[in-house]
Protein backbone atom coordinates (compact mmCIF):
# COMPACT_ATOMS: atom_id res chain seq x y z
CA UNK A 1 0.00 0.00 0.00
CA UNK A 2 1.23 3.50 -0.92
CA UNK A 3 1.47 5.51 2.33
CA UNK A 4 2.05 8.91 0.67
CA UNK A 5 -0.48 11.49 1.79
CA UNK A 6 -2.56 13.81 -0.46
CA UNK A 7 -3.08 17.48 0.55
CA UNK A 8 -6.49 16.54 1.88
CA UNK A 9 -5.03 13.91 4.14
CA UNK A 10 -6.51 11.06 2.12
CA UNK A 11 -4.23 8.21 1.13
CA UNK A 12 -3.47 7.83 -2.57
CA UNK A 13 -4.64 4.58 -4.15
CA UNK A 14 -3.87 2.93 -7.39
CA UNK A 15 -6.25 0.68 -9.30
CA UNK A 16 -4.84 -2.39 -7.64
CA UNK A 17 -5.08 -0.79 -4.20
CA UNK A 18 -8.68 0.21 -4.89
CA UNK A 19 -9.59 -3.33 -5.94
CA UNK A 20 -8.00 -4.65 -2.76
CA UNK A 21 -10.00 -2.07 -0.78
CA UNK A 22 -13.17 -3.33 -2.45
CA UNK A 23 -12.38 -6.88 -1.37
CA UNK A 24 -11.63 -5.71 2.17
CA UNK A 25 -15.05 -3.96 2.25
CA UNK A 26 -16.92 -6.59 0.24
CA UNK A 27 -19.88 -6.60 2.60
CA UNK A 28 -20.46 -2.88 2.05
CA UNK A 29 -20.01 -3.35 -1.68
CA UNK A 30 -22.78 -6.00 -1.68
CA UNK A 31 -25.23 -4.81 0.92
CA UNK A 32 -25.33 -1.07 0.19
CA UNK A 33 -26.38 -1.42 -3.52
CA UNK A 34 -28.90 -4.09 -2.50
CA UNK A 35 -30.37 -1.75 0.10
CA UNK A 36 -30.48 1.22 -2.28
CA UNK A 37 -32.02 -0.81 -5.12
CA UNK A 38 -34.54 -2.29 -2.66
CA UNK A 39 -35.52 1.20 -1.57
CA UNK A 40 -35.82 2.22 -5.25
CA UNK A 41 -38.01 -0.79 -5.96
CA UNK A 42 -40.09 0.01 -2.90
CA UNK A 43 -40.45 3.62 -4.08
CA UNK A 44 -41.50 2.45 -7.53
CA UNK A 45 -44.00 0.07 -5.99
CA UNK A 46 -45.44 2.41 -3.41
CA UNK A 47 -45.29 5.71 -5.33
CA UNK A 48 -48.71 6.83 -6.60
CA UNK A 49 -49.19 6.57 -10.34
CA UNK A 50 -49.94 9.64 -12.42
CA UNK A 51 -51.62 9.34 -15.80
CA UNK A 52 -51.63 12.03 -18.46
CA UNK A 53 -54.34 12.90 -20.92
CA UNK A 54 -53.75 15.31 -23.82
CA UNK A 55 -56.10 17.20 -26.09
CA UNK A 56 -55.35 19.56 -28.94
CA UNK A 57 -57.22 22.64 -30.14
CA UNK A 58 -56.74 24.04 -33.61
CA UNK A 59 -57.24 27.83 -33.69
CA UNK A 60 -58.14 28.38 -37.30
CA UNK A 61 -58.67 31.84 -38.78
CA UNK A 62 -62.29 32.73 -38.10
CA UNK A 63 -64.57 35.57 -37.17
CA UNK A 64 -62.99 35.64 -33.70
CA UNK A 65 -59.58 36.32 -35.27
CA UNK A 66 -60.68 39.54 -36.98
CA UNK A 67 -63.89 40.34 -35.14
CA UNK A 68 -64.34 43.87 -33.82
CA UNK A 69 -66.93 45.04 -31.32
CA UNK A 70 -69.62 46.53 -33.56
CA UNK A 71 -70.86 48.85 -30.79
CA UNK A 72 -67.44 50.45 -30.36
CA UNK A 73 -66.16 50.87 -33.89
CA UNK A 74 -66.75 53.61 -36.44
CA UNK A 75 -65.72 51.74 -39.54
CA UNK A 76 -65.88 48.30 -41.14
CA UNK A 77 -62.18 47.59 -41.30
CA UNK A 78 -59.28 47.37 -38.90
CA UNK A 79 -55.59 47.61 -39.73
CA UNK A 80 -53.61 44.56 -38.68
CA UNK A 81 -50.16 45.48 -37.32
CA UNK A 82 -48.80 42.03 -37.94
CA UNK A 83 -49.73 38.98 -39.95
CA UNK A 84 -48.70 36.77 -36.99
CA UNK A 85 -51.42 35.30 -34.78
CA UNK A 86 -49.08 34.93 -31.82
CA UNK A 87 -51.14 37.36 -29.75
CA UNK A 88 -54.34 35.42 -30.38
CA UNK A 89 -52.69 32.10 -29.42
CA UNK A 90 -51.19 33.57 -26.24
CA UNK A 91 -54.55 35.06 -25.29
CA UNK A 92 -56.23 31.70 -25.83
CA UNK A 93 -53.63 29.93 -23.69
CA UNK A 94 -53.99 32.46 -20.87
CA UNK A 95 -57.76 32.12 -20.95
CA UNK A 96 -57.37 28.33 -20.92
CA UNK A 97 -55.20 28.48 -17.77
CA UNK A 98 -57.23 31.17 -16.06
CA UNK A 99 -58.70 30.50 -12.63
CA UNK A 100 -62.18 31.35 -13.90
CA UNK A 101 -62.03 28.50 -16.43
CA UNK A 102 -60.69 26.08 -13.81
CA UNK A 103 -63.39 27.08 -11.32
CA UNK A 104 -66.08 26.28 -13.88
CA UNK A 105 -64.45 22.88 -14.48
CA UNK A 106 -64.46 22.12 -10.74
CA UNK A 107 -68.07 23.28 -10.40
CA UNK A 108 -69.08 21.14 -13.36
CA UNK A 109 -67.31 17.94 -12.21
CA UNK A 110 -67.44 18.45 -8.48
CA UNK A 111 -64.54 18.82 -6.07
CA UNK A 112 -64.72 15.17 -4.95
CA UNK A 113 -64.27 13.90 -8.51
CA UNK A 114 -61.30 16.19 -9.17
CA UNK A 115 -59.66 15.19 -5.86
CA UNK A 116 -60.13 11.50 -6.66
CA UNK A 117 -62.76 10.84 -4.01
CA UNK A 118 -65.50 9.98 -6.40
CA UNK A 119 -64.29 6.46 -7.04
CA UNK A 120 -63.49 7.19 -10.70
CA UNK A 121 -60.85 4.78 -11.96
CA UNK A 122 -59.34 4.03 -8.53
CA UNK A 123 -56.75 1.29 -8.66
CA UNK A 124 -57.18 -1.57 -6.15
CA UNK A 125 -54.52 -1.38 -3.40
CA UNK A 126 -53.67 -3.91 -0.71
CA UNK A 127 -53.70 -3.03 2.96
CA UNK A 128 -49.93 -2.64 3.19
CA UNK A 129 -49.79 -0.08 0.39
CA UNK A 130 -52.75 1.75 1.82
CA UNK A 131 -51.14 1.83 5.25
CA UNK A 132 -47.82 3.05 3.90
CA UNK A 133 -49.45 5.77 1.81
CA UNK A 134 -51.54 6.81 4.76
CA UNK A 135 -48.45 7.04 6.90
CA UNK A 136 -46.63 9.13 4.28
CA UNK A 137 -49.66 11.39 4.01
CA UNK A 138 -49.81 12.13 7.74
CA UNK A 139 -47.21 14.96 7.66
CA UNK A 140 -48.80 16.36 4.53
CA UNK A 141 -52.16 16.50 6.26
CA UNK A 142 -50.57 18.10 9.29
CA UNK A 143 -49.05 20.84 7.11
CA UNK A 144 -52.38 21.42 5.38
CA UNK A 145 -54.15 21.76 8.70
CA UNK A 146 -52.17 24.93 9.41
CA UNK A 147 -54.10 26.86 6.72
CA UNK A 148 -57.21 24.80 6.05
CA UNK A 149 -59.00 25.31 2.71
CA UNK A 150 -62.17 23.85 1.25
CA UNK A 151 -62.22 20.86 -1.05
CA UNK A 152 -63.25 23.15 -3.90
CA UNK A 153 -60.15 25.31 -3.39
CA UNK A 154 -57.96 22.20 -3.15
CA UNK A 155 -59.44 20.92 -6.40
CA UNK A 156 -58.75 24.26 -8.11
CA UNK A 157 -55.16 24.28 -6.85
CA UNK A 158 -54.72 20.65 -7.96
CA UNK A 159 -55.86 21.44 -11.51
CA UNK A 160 -53.67 24.56 -11.64
CA UNK A 161 -50.66 22.48 -10.59
CA UNK A 162 -51.25 19.55 -12.91
CA UNK A 163 -52.53 21.44 -15.94
CA UNK A 164 -50.15 22.13 -18.79
CA UNK A 165 -50.97 24.34 -21.79
CA UNK A 166 -48.42 25.10 -24.49
CA UNK A 167 -48.06 25.77 -28.21
CA UNK A 168 -45.09 25.57 -30.52
CA UNK A 169 -43.66 28.73 -32.07
CA UNK A 170 -45.61 29.96 -35.11
CA UNK A 171 -48.16 27.23 -34.51
CA UNK A 172 -51.91 27.61 -34.13
CA UNK A 173 -52.26 24.24 -32.41
CA UNK A 174 -52.71 24.45 -28.63
CA UNK A 175 -51.94 21.36 -26.56
CA UNK A 176 -53.58 20.90 -23.15
CA UNK A 177 -52.48 18.12 -20.80
CA UNK A 178 -53.58 17.10 -17.31
CA UNK A 179 -52.03 14.61 -14.88
CA UNK A 180 -54.27 12.63 -12.52
CA UNK A 181 -54.20 9.50 -10.38
CA UNK A 182 -56.14 7.51 -12.97
CA UNK A 183 -56.40 7.64 -16.77
CA UNK A 184 -60.18 7.95 -16.54
CA UNK A 185 -59.93 11.01 -14.28
CA UNK A 186 -57.21 12.60 -16.42
CA UNK A 187 -59.30 12.12 -19.57
CA UNK A 188 -62.47 13.40 -17.89
CA UNK A 189 -60.82 16.57 -16.54
CA UNK A 190 -59.04 17.26 -19.83
CA UNK A 191 -62.21 16.80 -21.85
CA UNK A 192 -64.15 19.00 -19.45
CA UNK A 193 -61.44 21.65 -19.68
CA UNK A 194 -61.70 21.65 -23.47
CA UNK A 195 -65.50 21.95 -23.40
CA UNK A 196 -65.49 24.69 -20.77
CA UNK A 197 -62.81 26.65 -22.62
CA UNK A 198 -64.69 26.48 -25.92
CA UNK A 199 -67.73 27.93 -24.18
CA UNK A 200 -65.52 30.58 -22.58
CA UNK A 201 -63.98 31.29 -25.99
CA UNK A 202 -67.44 31.97 -27.38
CA UNK A 203 -68.30 34.14 -24.38
CA UNK A 204 -65.11 36.18 -24.63
CA UNK A 205 -65.74 36.96 -28.29
CA UNK A 206 -69.40 37.75 -27.79
CA UNK A 207 -70.59 41.34 -27.37
CA UNK A 208 -73.31 41.16 -24.76
CA UNK A 209 -76.44 43.10 -25.73
CA UNK A 210 -75.13 43.83 -29.23
CA UNK A 211 -78.18 42.52 -31.06
CA UNK A 212 -80.64 44.31 -28.79
CA UNK A 213 -78.70 47.57 -29.12
CA UNK A 214 -78.59 47.38 -32.91
CA UNK A 215 -82.27 46.39 -33.06
CA UNK A 216 -83.22 49.48 -31.07
CA UNK A 217 -81.02 51.70 -33.18
CA UNK A 218 -82.37 50.07 -36.35
CA UNK A 219 -85.98 50.85 -35.40
CA UNK A 220 -85.16 54.42 -34.32
CA UNK A 221 -83.21 55.11 -37.50
CA UNK A 222 -85.97 53.62 -39.65
CA UNK A 223 -88.48 56.00 -38.08
CA UNK A 224 -86.07 58.90 -38.53
CA UNK A 225 -85.49 57.95 -42.17
CA UNK A 226 -89.26 57.75 -42.83
CA UNK A 227 -89.82 61.18 -41.26
CA UNK A 228 -86.98 62.73 -43.23
CA UNK A 229 -88.18 61.20 -46.51
CA UNK A 230 -91.71 62.48 -45.82
CA UNK A 231 -90.39 66.01 -45.24
CA UNK A 232 -88.32 65.80 -48.41
CA UNK A 233 -91.32 64.56 -50.42
CA UNK A 234 -93.55 67.37 -49.09
CA UNK A 235 -90.88 69.96 -49.92
CA UNK A 236 -90.50 68.62 -53.48
CA UNK A 237 -94.26 68.68 -53.99
CA UNK A 238 -94.44 72.23 -52.65
CA UNK A 239 -91.60 73.38 -54.90
CA UNK A 240 -92.75 71.23 -57.88
CA UNK A 241 -89.29 69.75 -58.35
CA UNK A 242 -87.73 66.34 -58.36
CA UNK A 243 -84.28 67.45 -57.28
CA UNK A 244 -82.37 70.71 -57.08
CA UNK A 245 -79.76 69.63 -59.60
CA UNK A 246 -82.21 68.34 -62.19
CA UNK A 247 -84.42 71.41 -61.75
CA UNK A 248 -81.42 73.72 -62.01
CA UNK A 249 -80.24 71.91 -65.11
CA UNK A 250 -83.68 72.23 -66.68
CA UNK A 251 -83.90 75.94 -65.87
CA UNK A 252 -80.38 76.53 -67.12
CA UNK A 253 -81.24 74.77 -70.37
CA UNK A 254 -84.43 76.81 -70.66
CA UNK A 255 -82.49 80.02 -69.94
CA UNK A 256 -79.87 79.13 -72.53
CA UNK A 257 -82.53 78.30 -75.15
CA UNK A 258 -84.52 81.45 -74.31
CA UNK A 259 -81.49 83.71 -74.52
CA UNK A 260 -80.41 82.06 -77.76
CA UNK A 261 -83.88 82.54 -79.20
CA UNK A 262 -83.95 86.09 -77.86
CA UNK A 263 -80.67 86.93 -79.56
CA UNK A 264 -81.93 85.43 -82.80
CA UNK A 265 -85.18 87.36 -82.38
CA UNK A 266 -83.31 90.62 -81.87
CA UNK A 267 -81.37 89.99 -85.04
CA UNK A 268 -84.57 89.29 -86.98
CA UNK A 269 -86.23 92.34 -85.40
CA UNK A 270 -83.40 94.64 -86.44
CA UNK A 271 -83.34 93.17 -89.95
CA UNK A 272 -87.12 93.41 -90.35
CA UNK A 273 -87.24 96.96 -89.07
CA UNK A 274 -84.52 97.95 -91.57
CA UNK A 275 -86.48 96.30 -94.40
CA UNK A 276 -89.70 98.09 -93.34
CA UNK A 277 -87.91 101.45 -93.23
CA UNK A 278 -86.43 100.85 -96.65
CA UNK A 279 -89.84 99.84 -98.04
CA UNK A 280 -91.39 103.05 -96.62
CA UNK A 281 -88.64 105.06 -98.30
CA UNK A 282 -89.09 103.31 -101.66
CA UNK A 283 -92.86 103.61 -101.43
CA UNK A 284 -92.62 107.34 -100.78
CA UNK A 285 -90.49 107.78 -103.91
CA UNK A 286 -92.72 105.61 -106.10
CA UNK A 287 -95.95 107.20 -107.56
CA UNK A 288 -99.13 105.34 -107.02
CA UNK A 289 -100.24 105.85 -110.70
CA UNK A 290 -98.42 106.14 -114.05
CA UNK A 291 -99.19 106.95 -117.81
CA UNK A 292 -100.28 103.81 -119.38
CA UNK A 293 -100.84 105.15 -123.08
CA UNK A 294 -100.44 108.46 -125.14
CA UNK A 295 -102.41 109.16 -128.50
CA UNK A 296 -102.73 112.23 -130.87
CA UNK A 297 -106.35 113.21 -131.61
CA UNK A 298 -107.91 116.30 -133.28
CA UNK A 299 -108.31 119.31 -131.05
CA UNK A 300 -112.07 119.85 -130.83
CA UNK A 301 -111.56 123.19 -129.03
CA UNK A 302 -109.51 124.52 -131.92
CA UNK A 303 -112.19 123.37 -134.34
CA UNK A 304 -114.89 125.11 -132.33
CA UNK A 305 -112.74 128.20 -132.03
CA UNK A 306 -112.15 128.14 -135.77
CA UNK A 307 -115.89 127.87 -136.37
CA UNK A 308 -116.40 130.84 -134.07
CA UNK A 309 -113.71 132.74 -136.03
CA UNK A 310 -115.48 131.87 -139.25
CA UNK A 311 -118.76 132.94 -137.71
CA UNK A 312 -117.30 136.25 -136.53
CA UNK A 313 -115.77 136.83 -139.96
CA UNK A 314 -119.14 136.24 -141.59
CA UNK A 315 -120.81 138.51 -139.04
CA UNK A 316 -118.19 141.20 -139.56
CA UNK A 317 -118.59 141.00 -143.32
CA UNK A 318 -122.27 141.28 -142.84
CA UNK A 319 -121.91 144.26 -140.57
CA UNK A 320 -119.38 145.91 -142.86
CA UNK A 321 -121.97 145.74 -145.49
CA UNK A 322 -124.45 147.32 -143.26
CA UNK A 323 -122.54 149.61 -141.00
CA UNK A 324 -119.82 152.09 -141.27
CA UNK A 325 -116.29 151.42 -140.14
CA UNK A 326 -116.70 153.19 -136.88
CA UNK A 327 -119.95 151.59 -135.98
CA UNK A 328 -119.83 150.20 -132.46
CA UNK A 329 -121.24 146.79 -133.34
CA UNK A 330 -118.69 146.45 -136.06
CA UNK A 331 -115.97 147.53 -133.69
CA UNK A 332 -117.05 144.93 -131.15
CA UNK A 333 -117.23 142.21 -133.71
CA UNK A 334 -113.81 143.17 -135.07
CA UNK A 335 -112.32 143.02 -131.57
CA UNK A 336 -113.92 139.61 -130.93
CA UNK A 337 -112.58 138.37 -134.24
CA UNK A 338 -109.09 139.58 -133.44
CA UNK A 339 -109.18 137.90 -130.06
CA UNK A 340 -110.50 134.70 -131.57
CA UNK A 341 -107.85 134.69 -134.23
CA UNK A 342 -105.21 135.28 -131.57
CA UNK A 343 -106.55 132.39 -129.57
CA UNK A 344 -106.72 130.22 -132.68
CA UNK A 345 -103.08 130.94 -133.36
CA UNK A 346 -102.17 129.79 -129.83
CA UNK A 347 -104.06 126.53 -130.16
CA UNK A 348 -102.57 123.52 -131.97
CA UNK A 349 -104.44 121.63 -134.52
CA UNK A 350 -103.73 118.16 -132.80
CA UNK A 351 -104.05 117.22 -129.05
CA UNK A 352 -102.01 114.54 -127.09
CA UNK A 353 -104.37 112.26 -125.10
CA UNK A 354 -102.91 110.12 -122.14
CA UNK A 355 -104.35 107.06 -120.29
CA UNK A 356 -103.42 106.68 -116.47
CA UNK A 357 -103.17 103.31 -114.55
CA UNK A 358 -101.97 102.10 -111.09
CA UNK A 359 -98.18 101.72 -110.68
CA UNK A 360 -97.30 97.97 -110.28
CA UNK A 361 -94.03 98.85 -108.51
CA UNK A 362 -95.94 100.94 -106.03
CA UNK A 363 -98.38 98.07 -105.57
CA UNK A 364 -95.58 95.51 -105.07
CA UNK A 365 -93.80 97.76 -102.60
CA UNK A 366 -97.04 98.31 -100.69
CA UNK A 367 -97.66 94.55 -100.60
CA UNK A 368 -94.10 93.84 -99.42
CA UNK A 369 -94.44 96.55 -96.80
CA UNK A 370 -97.66 94.99 -95.54
CA UNK A 371 -96.00 91.60 -95.36
CA UNK A 372 -92.95 92.96 -93.55
CA UNK A 373 -95.20 94.87 -91.17
CA UNK A 374 -96.95 91.59 -90.35
CA UNK A 375 -93.61 89.82 -89.89
CA UNK A 376 -92.37 92.70 -87.76
CA UNK A 377 -95.46 92.49 -85.57
CA UNK A 378 -94.85 88.74 -85.11
CA UNK A 379 -91.20 89.27 -84.28
CA UNK A 380 -92.09 92.00 -81.78
CA UNK A 381 -94.68 89.71 -80.19
CA UNK A 382 -92.09 86.89 -80.08
CA UNK A 383 -89.58 89.26 -78.52
CA UNK A 384 -92.07 90.23 -75.84
CA UNK A 385 -92.88 86.58 -75.17
CA UNK A 386 -89.18 85.64 -74.98
CA UNK A 387 -88.56 88.48 -72.55
CA UNK A 388 -91.45 87.27 -70.42
CA UNK A 389 -90.12 83.70 -70.55
CA UNK A 390 -86.65 84.90 -69.60
CA UNK A 391 -88.12 86.86 -66.70
CA UNK A 392 -90.04 83.74 -65.63
CA UNK A 393 -86.92 81.55 -65.79
CA UNK A 394 -84.92 84.14 -63.85
CA UNK A 395 -87.67 84.26 -61.23
CA UNK A 396 -87.71 80.43 -61.06
CA UNK A 397 -83.93 80.36 -60.65
CA UNK A 398 -84.11 82.91 -57.86
CA UNK A 399 -86.86 80.89 -56.22
CA UNK A 400 -84.81 77.72 -56.65
CA UNK A 401 -81.77 79.41 -55.10
CA UNK A 402 -83.94 80.52 -52.21
CA UNK A 403 -85.09 76.91 -51.66
CA UNK A 404 -81.68 75.34 -52.30
CA UNK A 405 -80.55 75.62 -48.68
CA UNK A 406 -83.75 74.02 -47.42
CA UNK A 407 -83.53 71.21 -50.00
CA UNK A 408 -79.82 70.69 -49.31
CA UNK A 409 -80.48 70.35 -45.59
CA UNK A 410 -83.33 67.92 -46.20
CA UNK A 411 -81.29 65.86 -48.70
CA UNK A 412 -78.26 65.75 -46.39
CA UNK A 413 -80.48 64.69 -43.51
CA UNK A 414 -82.05 62.07 -45.77
CA UNK A 415 -78.70 60.72 -46.97
CA UNK A 416 -77.33 60.63 -43.43
CA UNK A 417 -80.43 58.87 -42.13
CA UNK A 418 -80.29 56.39 -45.02
CA UNK A 419 -76.57 55.72 -44.51
CA UNK A 420 -77.00 55.23 -40.76
CA UNK A 421 -80.04 53.04 -41.28
CA UNK A 422 -78.33 50.67 -43.71
CA UNK A 423 -75.11 50.60 -41.65
CA UNK A 424 -77.00 49.64 -38.50
CA UNK A 425 -79.13 47.19 -40.48
CA UNK A 426 -75.92 45.49 -41.65
CA UNK A 427 -74.52 45.44 -38.12
CA UNK A 428 -77.82 44.08 -36.82
CA UNK A 429 -77.63 41.24 -39.32
CA UNK A 430 -74.02 40.53 -38.30
CA UNK A 431 -75.05 40.53 -34.62
CA UNK A 432 -77.89 38.13 -35.43
CA UNK A 433 -75.49 35.83 -37.29
CA UNK A 434 -73.03 35.94 -34.37
CA UNK A 435 -75.82 35.10 -31.95
CA UNK A 436 -76.92 32.12 -34.02
CA UNK A 437 -73.31 30.93 -34.33
CA UNK A 438 -72.91 31.24 -30.56
CA UNK A 439 -76.14 29.34 -29.95
CA UNK A 440 -74.85 26.48 -32.09
CA UNK A 441 -71.39 26.66 -30.41
CA UNK A 442 -69.65 27.37 -33.73
CA UNK A 443 -66.25 28.99 -33.30
CA UNK A 444 -62.72 28.89 -34.67
CA UNK A 445 -61.52 26.75 -31.70
CA UNK A 446 -61.77 23.27 -33.22
CA UNK A 447 -60.95 20.03 -31.44
CA UNK A 448 -57.98 18.68 -33.34
CA UNK A 449 -57.62 15.80 -30.86
CA UNK A 450 -60.00 14.56 -28.22
CA UNK A 451 -58.74 13.95 -24.71
CA UNK A 452 -56.59 10.83 -24.84
CA UNK A 453 -56.91 7.80 -22.58
CA UNK A 454 -53.36 6.67 -21.70
CA UNK A 455 -53.08 3.49 -19.60
CA UNK A 456 -49.33 3.88 -19.13
CA UNK A 457 -48.48 6.20 -16.22
CA UNK A 458 -46.09 9.07 -16.75
CA UNK A 459 -45.02 9.05 -13.10
CA UNK A 460 -43.06 7.54 -11.43
CA UNK A 461 -40.45 6.97 -14.14
CA UNK A 462 -39.00 3.52 -13.59
CA UNK A 463 -36.05 4.20 -15.87
CA UNK A 464 -35.21 7.43 -14.10
CA UNK A 465 -35.53 5.92 -10.61
CA UNK A 466 -33.50 2.86 -11.63
CA UNK A 467 -30.76 5.01 -13.19
CA UNK A 468 -30.60 7.24 -10.12
CA UNK A 469 -30.52 4.18 -7.87
CA UNK A 470 -27.62 2.68 -9.83
CA UNK A 471 -25.71 5.96 -9.78
CA UNK A 472 -26.39 6.38 -6.06
CA UNK A 473 -25.31 2.79 -5.42
CA UNK A 474 -22.03 3.28 -7.26
CA UNK A 475 -21.32 6.60 -5.55
CA UNK A 476 -22.25 5.19 -2.15
CA UNK A 477 -19.99 2.17 -2.57
CA UNK A 478 -17.04 4.29 -3.67
CA UNK A 479 -17.58 6.83 -0.88
CA UNK A 480 -17.97 4.17 1.82
CA UNK A 481 -14.87 2.31 0.64
CA UNK A 482 -12.78 5.49 0.59
CA UNK A 483 -14.08 6.63 3.97
CA UNK A 484 -13.50 3.20 5.48
CA UNK A 485 -9.96 3.08 4.12
CA UNK A 486 -9.27 6.58 5.42
CA UNK A 487 -10.51 5.68 8.88
CA UNK A 488 -8.49 2.44 8.85
CA UNK A 489 -5.40 4.35 7.76
CA UNK A 490 -5.79 6.91 10.59
CA UNK A 491 -6.21 4.16 13.18
CA UNK A 492 -3.16 2.40 11.79
CA UNK A 493 -1.03 5.57 12.12
CA UNK A 494 -2.20 6.12 15.69
CA UNK A 495 -1.23 2.60 16.61
CA UNK A 496 2.21 3.07 15.03
CA UNK A 497 2.68 6.38 16.84
CA UNK A 498 1.72 4.89 20.22
CA UNK A 499 4.17 2.02 19.69
CA UNK A 500 6.96 4.42 18.78
CA UNK A 501 6.27 6.93 21.58
CA UNK A 502 5.12 4.44 24.18
CA UNK A 503 2.45 6.99 25.08
CA UNK A 504 -1.28 7.12 24.54
CA UNK A 505 -2.27 9.12 21.42
CA UNK A 506 -5.61 10.88 21.22
CA UNK A 507 -5.34 11.83 17.54
CA UNK A 508 -3.09 12.44 14.60
CA UNK A 509 -2.80 15.83 12.97
CA UNK A 510 -2.87 15.57 9.17
CA UNK A 511 0.29 16.45 7.38
CA UNK A 512 -1.11 19.36 5.44
CA UNK A 513 -2.26 21.04 8.69
CA UNK A 514 1.23 20.70 10.08
CA UNK A 515 2.57 22.39 6.97
CA UNK A 516 0.13 25.30 7.35
CA UNK A 517 1.18 25.79 11.02
CA UNK A 518 4.83 25.76 10.07
CA UNK A 519 4.20 28.42 7.40
CA UNK A 520 2.36 30.71 9.82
Amino acid sequence: MNNSMLPSGMPSYGIGDFIQALFRNKKKVVYVPIAILSLAAMAIWLAPREYRSEAKLFMQVGRESVKIDGTATTGDTISMQSNSREGEIITAMEAFKSRGTIEKVVDKLGADVVLGKGGLGEEPLNLLVRALRWGVGVPIRLVRSIDPVSDRERAIILIERNLGVYAENDSTLITASYDADSPELAQLVTQTLIDVYRNEHLRLHRTVGSKQFFAQQHDALKQQLDETMEKLRAAKNRMNIVSIESRRKTLEERMANTELSLYSNLQQLASTRAQVADLHKQLANTPARMIAQETTVPNTGTDLLREQVFALQVLMLDQQSKYSEDHPSLQVTREQLEEAQAMLKAESVDRLETTNDSNPNHHALALSLAQEDSVLAGIVAQNNELNEQRSTVVADLKNLNDHELEMDQLERASQLARSNYFRYAEKLEKARIDEELDKNAISNAIKAQEATFAEKPVSPSKLLIGTLAMMLSFASVVSLVLISENISHSIYKEEQLEESLQLPVFGVVPEHQQRMKSIT
